[in-house]
């Protein structure tokens, strides 16, 4: 696992300017949410009962809100806005993964370049009905965990701790979506690669504690990372807080960068081992 990662590594610092492409991105969309809820949800959110509001007052303010959801011409105005912009950022990440898997595959056959655009235009579309389907794939639990979720949400008004008994719930579909996304990812990788999808299916499966591995150590760096960046944004305000707080997209993007490439390179070591095998 070792050598997947250190290579990943290699992989990373050779695709510099992806993750410069990648850090405009994320930041552009952070700059986007924050104006969104600076001119929509504070607004409302100020309107919460101050002192400490008693059962009913809590009651008629989310009562409001309901009002607002279904009659308010402005708060219509803000959903299409925020719906737009996920259906913008929903089209435009499948054609960057698939310059980051062109790439990736270029690097591999010892080529040095720009082919992250080139990588856009060739597997753009292939790569967008991948996602297609894992987005298919994940929602499709939701049809039966939402009927079931519904009524505890709606206890929680009231009592907030009614919100542990969704934690199973919660739980179990983020471990399923996490194996469709791992499978969807490998199976890209071999597309992409000419190679055959059902091979490299296969090779997730056979390699899932390695790629698991992978996943768990470099997500926990990360998560360290932003529990460290978040505690020093509550405890030091000033400019230098906001300046590492919006540096962070920086490290985000490197460490999803290096979690692609470190699959990646254990993909495509398993399957020169395979091809070499069978022409033996």
């Amino acid at each position: 696992m070792k050598s997947y990662i250190v290579n990943g590594w290699k992989s990373v610092k050779d695709q510099f300017y992806v993750m410069i492409i990648m850090f405009l991105y994320q930041l552009l969309w952070g700059y986007f949410l924050y104006r969104l809820i600076d001119s929509a949800v504070v607004p409302l959110l100020m309107r919460y009962p101050d002192p400490p509001p008693t059962e009913l007052s809590q009651v008629l303010y989310y009562v409001e809100g309901q009002m607002s959801l279904t009659q308010s011409s402005t708060v219509h105005t803000y959903l299409w806005v925020l719906l737009g912009m996920v259906a913008l950022r929903v089209l435009l990440t499948p054609f960057i993964h698939a310059g980051i898997f062109y790439g990736l595959h270029r690097e591999h056959q010892g080529e040095r370049g720009l082919f992250f655009f080139q990588g856009m235009k060739l597997h753009g579309k292939t790569v967008f009905l991948f996602h297609l389907i894992e987005w298919v794939l994940i929602a499709a639990p939701l049809y039966w965990m939402i009927p079931k979720m519904y009524p505890i949400l709606l206890s929680a008004i009231q009592n907030h701790a009614q919100l542990l008994h969704c934690i199973p719930y919660m739980a179990v579909w983020l471990l399923y979506c996490y194996i469709v996304h791992q499978m969807i990812l490998f199976m890209q990788f071999g597309k992409t690669g000419g190679t055959s999808m059902f091979s490299s299916l296969w090779i997730c499966l056979r390699s899932a504690l390695p790629v698991i591995g992978i996943s768990v150590l470099l997500g926990a760096v990360s998560l360290l990372l932003y529990g460290i960046t978040s505690s020093v944004s509550l405890i030091w305000a000033g400019l230098a807080t906001l300046i590492i707080q919006q540096g962070y997209h920086m490290v985000s993007c490197i460490f999803k960068l290096w979690n692609i490439s470190s699959q990646y390179d254990l993909w495509h070591q398993q399957m020169n081992r395979t091809k070499k095998n069978i022409s033996e």
